[in-house]
């Protein structure tokens, strides 16, 4: 990976946010008043039953310790405009789906320097150095809470611009997401090969779990098969680009990327790979 690409991927996560937050309007959260049993679920979802079923799988099969902290690291992250776009064609809550993802990101300046910290002083103790939560929260609000804000100030000051303009913003940020995808895999590659059976099967145990256990949860609660499938998408998809751009920042790498990076690059195609199934069998499931 170049020194160039490197030094652009926090740019480029800040684009992608920048295009979350230009999809955002005020009305959006209306969704927490207008079904605020369901933004609930989801956000407890989010922030606590994610990083716990990656705990849990983590804890049983014991893969070394940066690739576990690297699947820690990306349950920890928000869903993004991908967990927007599948609730779309499940034929989901939409609404609730962008209230989802536009809260957790926001909330995440806080939850993922805690989470991260906490990870990290776990799994990766025979490191040397230490990081700093302050650091994160930082980084976390230049990367993804400011480029949000300034996402739904551009759309608010330039409406009919920005709406003409999405298709092209949103594209832009899929060749992103995927050329950051592709440079993890790149710079860990040997790894991959050695570890790609492990750590896809982690990968693929956790989504599904998430899957299968947040659906169960909103049928237990009550919640209309509405908004379970969006509950279920958000609660499944992560934003990997996240993660793969902390990575560097949190192992202090000069270039390339750490192998920490892996779970969430190899996750980034492993997503789609079981949500696209799923959606086609309950998008018209009533």
């Amino acid at each position: 990976m170049s020194d160039i690409a490197f030094a652009l991927l926090p740019l480029a996560l800040a684009y992608i946010m920048f295009t979350l937050g230009a999809g955002l309007k005020p009305s959006d959260f209306k969704v927490i008043v207008n079904y605020p049993k369901a933004f609930f679920i989801g956000l407890v979802n989010q922030v606590i039953l994610v990083p716990l079923v990656a705990l849990a799988v983590v804890l049983i099969t014991t893969p070394p310790p940066a690739i576990a902290f690297g699947i820690m690291l990306i349950s920890f992250c928000p869903g993004g405009v991908t967990s927007n776009m599948l609730s779309f064609y499940a034929k989901g809550n939409v609404a609730l789906s962008i209230a989802l993802t536009g809260v957790v990101s926001l909330l995440s300046v806080i939850t993922l320097p805690i989470l991260i910290t906490l990870a990290f002083d776990h799994f990766m103790q025979d490191q040397a150095g230490s990081i700093s939560a302050v650091k994160i929260g930082v980084v976390m609000f230049l990367l993804t809470a400011l480029p949000v804000s300034l996402g739904m100030l551009a759309r608010y000051k330039f409406k009919n611009f920005m709406e003409r303009k999405s298709g092209i913003l949103n594209g832009l940020a899929s060749v992103f997401f995927v050329l950051i995808v592709l440079a993890a895999i790149a710079s860990n590659w040997e790894l991959l090969k050695s570890q790609a059976a492990l750590i896809g099967l982690e990968l693929v145990s956790i989504i599904v779990i998430l899957f299968a256990l947040s659906m169960l949860i909103s049928r237990v609660l009550k919640l209309s098969w509405f908004d379970t499938k969006t509950v279920a998408i958000e609660t499944s998809i992560q934003n990997s680009t996240t993660a793969i751009t902390l990575a560097p920042i949190i192992m202090g790498t000069a270039a390339g990327l750490p192998a920490i990076a892996l779970p969430a690059a190899l996750y980034g195609v492993l997503m789609y790979i079981i949500a696209l199934p799923v959606i086609a069998v309950i998008r018209n499931k009533e």
